[in-house]
């Protein structure tokens, strides 16, 4: 109390020396300030994020996302006073999958290099592994032996496992679980989980969660005496891995507070699977922090669990837009507080210095329309799989020195994020196709390429039930998240105006060469790691031949073939 009031007088004091604060990265842009609802807090509450994939540096390009992690550190670092000074317990929790989406994390030798130490600098209560930190044995084992070392019991996998190469023996790459006391007397039961994740690397063992909950040790630690059970994991919060995880908390306690924080499908998402069991998830790419609200679980009288039968707990959930303007509506004290700390400032020059160091802000070439991933059917113009499609996979990945014509298939998800109208960069190239999946090929007739892509997809095209809200009074809405949840409506802290989204196929493929006759020879090249679903699919279509696959276009990925295209096609712009 008495700082807050002697904040105004130490602000003018200083007035003459004090630089305005810097707050995210140079040039990333500020939305507008608009009154924001307070957040409900409860007698245990959560902050989550996941899918960050490296984004810590924030979106640089648009306003509503544009806090980095420095922002983010100075926010928490509120949050708790607040917590403090409501006598509340604050929970800080990730989800996983920390690269693969963002140069900051990917364009180092080894993914996570630079970003893996910015992010151990946030001090988070709980922590789960994502499939993308398991992919190649070289990541998992950097996550085994320098990730997960630095949090200890908080860095929790209770199914995923590593073959250690010393021991020879198989362990986890964290902690199995972890029981802890909070502050303010909340006493927690937390785990960790993953999808039942199959392209894993071969120095990895995934067990399905259904297998894990049966086993003593979880069992044994249903019989702790605890307020609340927390699972953080890498699973989305409607699938069957989580609902296992809930299942079996169920089984033995039919009343005890669970709390499931997932991610993996980057949605805002919150479900209730009973009236004190709930899980939420935080969307991606650090747009989003989930906030949770529980009110309820120190209830004396719950001690005897059957007692609680129908009682439901008070929760409250929010999708919070990362900005500074949201962080200090929702953290700070005192109007004139201020919002940098040390810590923040310090993380956010580090990001400044890792993104120049590594060249991120070099510009390419310039886009001469913003292209979108998901908001226009793939052949439409505006649509960046048209782009692709049309473009790119022809000019970069065909070769025009080979005999035959060529047809090239890659995965729609191989493509991750829209490209802005302007300054294309490094940075762009790992924003958009993180991944540097190489292309194969085999020679085929016409007859069995033309019906390829048919075998490959056989979904229609699907539009999401956006159905938002009436606009708030005097407030001019921008495109961002509306969000329907098992609360209906009002989840989302900004109102947005509802961005439009189409499912696109799960494959597509540049033109199909034109005026060929049937038995006439085609070069059909694809990513390598959909081999196994392509072969099948050619002997299929053309049972007299065996095929293999054959290395195509050695040196040139996904990831590779927009710096080809841009330099040659969009490098003579001006932006």
């Amino acid at each position: 109390m008495r700082l807050l009031a002697l904040l105004p007088l130490l602000a003018v004091a200083s007035a003459h020396v004090v630089p305005i604060e810097r707050r995210s990265q140079p040039g990333a842009p500020q939305p507008d300030p608009i009154d924001l609802r307070p957040l409900e807090w409860g007698d245990l509450n959560v902050i989550s994020t996941t899918d960050t994939h490296g984004w810590l540096a924030g979106h640089v390009k648009e306003e509503s996302y544009s806090a980095d992690f420095g922002d983010f550190a100075s926010f928490l670092s509120h949050m708790r006073e607040q917590a403090q000074h409501r006598k509340k317990d604050l929970l800080v929790v990730d989800s996983g999958d920390l690269h693969d989406g963002n140069g900051l994390s990917d364009a180092t030798p080894l993914d996570g290099e630079a970003s893996n130490p910015i992010f151990q600098k946030v001090n988070y209560d709980a922590l789960a592994i994502g499939n993308h930190e398991l992919y190649l044995n070289e990541i998992a084992e950097d996550t085994y032996k320098n990730f997960a070392p630095k949090w200890g019991r908080k860095y929790l996998t209770s199914n995923t496992f590593i073959k250690d190469a010393h021991s020879n023996k198989t362990v986890p790459i964290g902690r199995l679980y972890s029981k802890f006391r909070m502050k303010f007397g909340t006493r927690v039961m937390s785990y960790g989980f993953l999808y039942n994740f199959v392209g894993a690397a071969n120095n990895t063992v995934i067990e399905p969660s259904n297998v894990t909950v049966t086993l003593p040790w979880f069992q044994k630690s249903l019989k702790e005496d605890v307020d609340v059970y927390l699972v953080v994991g890498h699973v989305p919060v409607r699938w069957a891995e989580a609902l296992n995880v809930i299942k079996a908390i169920r089984a033995v306690h039919p009343t005890k507070p669970i709390l499931l924080f997932g991610g993996h499908l980057h949605v805002r998402d919150f479900t209730a699977y009973d009236g004190r069991a709930y899980g939420l998830s935080a969307g991606r790419f650090m747009e989003t922090l989930g906030w949770m609200s529980v009110s309820g679980i120190h209830d004396r009288a719950c001690r005897v669990e059957t007692n609680c039968i129908g009682k439901n707990l008070t929760v409250s959930r929010r999708y919070l837009d990362t900005n500074v303007h949201t962080y200090k509506t929702h953290s700070l004290a005192h109007p004139l507080q201020r919002f940098d700390t040390w810590r923040g400032r310090k993380i956010t020059q580090e990001i400044t210095k890792q993104r120049k160091a590594l060249g991120l802000s070099t510009v390419l070439g310039c886009a001469p329309q913003d292209y979108y991933l998901d908001r226009y059917p793939y052949t439409d113009s505006r649509s960046l799989l048209d782009l692709v499609t049309k473009e790119i996979l022809p000019f970069s990945i065909i070769d025009k020195t080979r005999p035959y014509p060529a047809v090239v298939y890659i995965n729609s998800g191989c493509q991750r994020f829209d490209v802005a109208k302007g300054a294309f960069t490094v940075d762009d190239t790992y924003v958009v196709s993180p991944f540097h999946d190489d292309f194969v090929y085999a020679t085929v007739p016409y007859k069995a390429a033309k019906n390829i892509l048919n075998a490959l997809n056989k979904a229609p095209f699907q539009k999401r039930d956006d159905g938002p809200p009436p606009a708030p009074d005097n407030v001019t809405l921008t495109p961002g998240y509306v969000t329907k949840d098992d609360y209906g409506y009002g989840g989302d802290d900004w109102p947005h105006s509802p961005i439009p989204s189409v499912r696109t196929p799960n494959y597509v493929s540049s033109p199909l060469p034109a005026n060929l006759g049937d038995n006439d020879l085609v070069d059909v090249a694809w990513l390598s790691f959909f081999t196994n679903l392509m072969l099948p699919i050619l002997k299929t279509l053309d049972p007299a031949n065996n095929y293999t696959a054959q290395p195509y276009r050695v040196g040139i990925t996904t990831n590779e073939m927009w710096p080809i295209y841009v330099k040659a096609k969009w490098g003579n712009s001006t932006c």
